[in-house]
This record gives C-alpha cells, sequence and structure tokens, in this order.
C-alpha cells in the first residue's frame, strides 16, 4: 500500500480550525439550519398563532306551570236551606325561551415566549393593532404552547394552546353604530321596555 502525500496546507487549514472553534467556541443553540426555521425554546424568541375558531352555542327552555283551588261549603238549617257558596282560584303559566350564537375568528398573528415553564411549555403573548380608515382592530392572544405542536415552519394552531384567551375587538365609528343608544342601555337595563 502506498502511502498517500499529505499537503502541509491541509495541516495548516486543520490546525486553524481547531485552534478557532477552541478560541471562538460554536454554541449548539446559535447553529441552525439552511432548510429549516427554527423553533421558538426560550424567552424571546416569536411563534406565529394560526388562529381559527368557531364556536356555536344554543340553548332553549320551556316552562308549563299551573295551580288551581276550588273551595265549596253547603249549610242548611232545619227548615231552611242556604245558597252554595264558595270560591273558584286557578292559574297558569306558559313560557318558553331560546338563544343561539355563531361565531368564528381567522387570523394569523404573532407572539413571543415570556416564560419557559419547568416542564418546558411556553407562556406566549401577543397583540396585533390594524387600523385601516379611522377604524382600529385589536386581537389579542396568549396561553401555554408545547414545543411538541410548533410545527416546522414555527407556528402552532389555536386549538393546540393551552388556557387559551383570544380577544378580537373594534375601536372606531362603526364599532360604535353598532352599540345601542345610553337611553336603550338604560332602558334594558331598568327593564322597562
Amino acid at each position: 500500500m502506498k502511502n498517500l502525500p499529505i499537503s502541509p496546507y491541509f495541516i495548516i487549514i486543520g490546525t486553524l480550525i481547531i485552534l478557532l472553534n477552541w478560541i471562538f467556541p460554536v454554541q449548539a443553540e446559535k447553529i441552525t439550519s439552511l432548510f429549516t426555521t427554527p423553533k421558538a425554546c426560550k424567552v424571546g424568541d416569536t411563534v406565529t398563532i394560526i388562529i381559527s375558531e368557531f364556536s356555536t352555542a344554543s340553548q332553549t327552555a320551556k316552562t308549563d306551570f299551573g295551580k288551581g283551588d276550588k273551595l265549596s261549603t253547603r249549610f242548611t238549617l232545619p227548615q231552611t236551606e242556604l245558597p252554595e257558596t264558595g270560591w273558584e282560584y286557578s292559574s297558569n303559566y306558559d313560557g318558553s325561551g331560546s338563544t343561539q350564537h355563531r361565531g368564528s375568528l381567522s387570523a394569523k398573528i404573532t407572539a413571543e415566549v415570556v416564560e419557559v415553564l419547568p416542564n418546558g411549555n411556553l407562556r406566549i403573548k401577543g397583540k396585533r393593532e390594524i387600523e385601516v380608515n379611522q377604524e382600529k382592530q385589536i386581537i389579542y392572544i396568549e396561553g401555554i404552547v408545547r414545543p411538541d405542536d410548533i410545527g416546522k415552519n414555527n407556528t402552532v394552531y389555536s386549538m393546540n394552546i393551552a388556557q387559551a384567551k383570544i380577544k378580537y375587538e373594534g375601536i372606531g365609528a362603526i364599532n360604535e353604530a353598532q352599540r345601542p343608544g345610553i337611553l336603550s342601555r338604560l332602558f334594558h337595563w331598568l327593564r322597562i321596555f
């Protein structure tokens, strides 16, 4: 077997790489692949939340109530018969009601990891404000995410967030136009009408 000559350049380059790694150690958490997006894992990291919520609720109630009393008496005296006296009372109540509610929300929002829990789960918080024509829409989200639920693109679905609090509100002229007036709210509160 023939020995191949080792070029002095390879020895010099190899020695330089070893020295540079010893002088400037590379931390494992800073190494990222060129082909994948790094997942959120520490405080300050961000994760994209895909909000896809749909809720529906309905309730129906029916009540039937009836009550009645009847009392009648007859008095008789020797050689005189008095007319029968008495009274009668009845009360009936029928009531029914139903409510239905449907809502949906679809959005994407980036949230920040604000705490890493002892079990490795991540507490996240995020807020997005969008303003168009003096109408402001605000989306808030917070909750707890398992690192295993974070996808390869550093995304997580809202249904995988534990203790999720998702709030969507609007501020502006359109939102104010949808609210009842102050007298309507007062009468509703007093239950006058």
